[in-house]
């Protein structure tokens, strides 16, 4: 591979277009406030909120592919294999959070967050990623 294009665009684009697009349609059909439990009121806030957290996937699944590739076991993905191991990334982290209890303290909360994300990025890309 000459140009790391083919790979880190859907890698950075994928999750934030998933987010997006989440936020979108929830403030539409029941409202920032009601999806939020109150946190965000507005549209504009919320997708605050998304960018955030489909950059942070994107960062998750950059270093995934670092990590698989440095043990051999992926190689980087491109094309359709990239858009949608990038795509359903956040639609595992949002399952994942949706199942998991409630944190008890701080480091539950950090790991609560945390972990989800690192976990959907690393299960995305060994599911949907190649062999080198």
């Amino acid at each position: 591979m000459t140009s790391l294009r083919p790979w880190l665009a859907p890698t950075l684009l994928g999750p934030l277009l998933v987010t997006w697009g989440f936020a979108t349609l929830g403030a539409l059909s029941i409202g920032a406030a009601a999806l939020t439990f109150g946190f965000a009121e507005n549209w504009a806030i919320l997708m605050m909120w998304a960018t955030f957290l489909g950059s942070t996937t994107g960062v998750a699944l950059v270093g995934a592919d670092v990590f698989l590739l440095a043990l051999k076991w992926r190689s980087l993905p491109t094309g359709v294999a990239a858009w949608l191991s990038a795509m359903v990334a956040p639609v595992i982290c949002y399952g994942a959070w949706i199942t998991l209890p409630p944190p008890a303290n701080e480091i539950g909360l950090v790991l609560f967050v945390t972990a989800p994300i690192a976990g959907a990025a690393v299960l995305s890309r060994m599911f949907f990623g190649s062999r080198p």
